[in-house]
């Protein structure tokens, strides 16, 4: 099965116009399409250049709905950092 990850990055920033992008995976990129190109991350760097921010690693989104829940994300403070954990709650209708 071949799966269109930047067809649905692009419909989320293009017509949705979501600033970012969760997911439960360590990387926006499966390890075959970063496989397939070259060990680099396609989907993230796209990501990166729309200034869109991503959130890894998150747990339980089968519990949120497609539509209608608020997402709520603390974190620190940090100057110049590239990363951070951060506490991400939904808020369901």
């Amino acid at each position: 099965m071949e799966f269109r990850s930047h067809e649905a990055l692009e419909y989320l920033i293009e017509e949705r116009q979501v600033k970012a992008v969760g997911h439960e995976t360590l990387d926006t990129d499966s390890g075959v399409s970063a496989a397939k190109h070259g060990g680099s991350l396609p989907e993230e760097y796209y990501l990166l250049s729309k200034d869109i921010y991503q959130l890894e690693v998150l747990a339980n989104l089968d519990q949120v709905p497609p539509t209608g829940a608020l997402i709520s994300i603390a974190f620190p403070n940090w100057e110049k950092a590239s990363g951070s954990p951060v506490r991400a709650i939904a808020i369901l209708p």
